[in-house]
């Protein structure tokens, strides 16, 4: 019969818990801070280049809703400046607008003629060219943008009154064809919202 020998596992020495020393806190917060005062300029930019992009963007959507409606329904449309997405106001800066369908031919949104209502959150800063008269722009059913009786041709701005980005501003043209498109940024000089020019 053999002989069964147990052995004695060695007792392995208790681990030292450590934490972070003070010093290694303060040096990772100041990492810290550098980074994100690094990235904060970054960020500011980007936010504020996708509001202007897409203010100009949603924009140039409702005109072309209301130059495809205007065609489609064989009925003049108007799109006007709104700041309570019922009723046009002839006021500037546009706070938002509305499409609608001018069966009647008023000028004004009636019950039931109301298509599309959109707003512009502040700080944006819309501006309209002088073309534009009363803030509204009128397609008739061939398609075309009228200014009163007269073609259109005029040219929006939606603006940020910031030094970032440095194209704070996106202008929306209006041509005589009735098209809509937004042009490249533009650079508004001095941090501030100036109205555009006609095209």
């Amino acid at each position: 019969m053999g002989i069964i020998r147990r052995t004695r596992s060695k007792a392995r020495p208790p681990r030292s818990s450590r934490g972070f020393s003070l010093i290694e806190m303060l040096v990772t917060l100041a990492v810290l801070a550098i980074v994100i005062g690094l990235a904060s300029p970054l960020f500011t930019t980007m936010t504020n280049r996708n509001r202007l992009t897409g203010a100009a963007n949603e924009t140039v959507a409702a005109f072309q809703i209301a130059r495809s409606e205007a065609i489609r329904r064989n009925v003049r449309t108007v799109i006007c400046e709104s700041v309570d997405s019922v009723t046009c106001r002839n006021g500037s800066p546009w706070r938002g607008w509305i499409v609608f369908t001018d069966f009647n031919r008023n000028n004004l949104p009636d019950a039931g003629e109301i298509m599309r209502t959109g707003t512009f959150e502040q700080p944006l800063v819309v501006l309209t060219s002088s073309n534009i008269p009363n803030n509204r722009v009128v397609f008739r059913a061939d398609g075309l943008a009228y200014n009163d009786n007269a073609l259109l041709e005029a040219n929006m701005r939606v603006c940020l009154a910031a030094n970032q980005p440095d194209a704070n501003a996106r202008d929306i043209a209006i041509t005589i064809g009735g098209r809509v498109s937004v042009k490249a940024p533009v650079d508004a000089p001095g941090n501030t919202c100036p109205a555009p020019g006609n095209i």
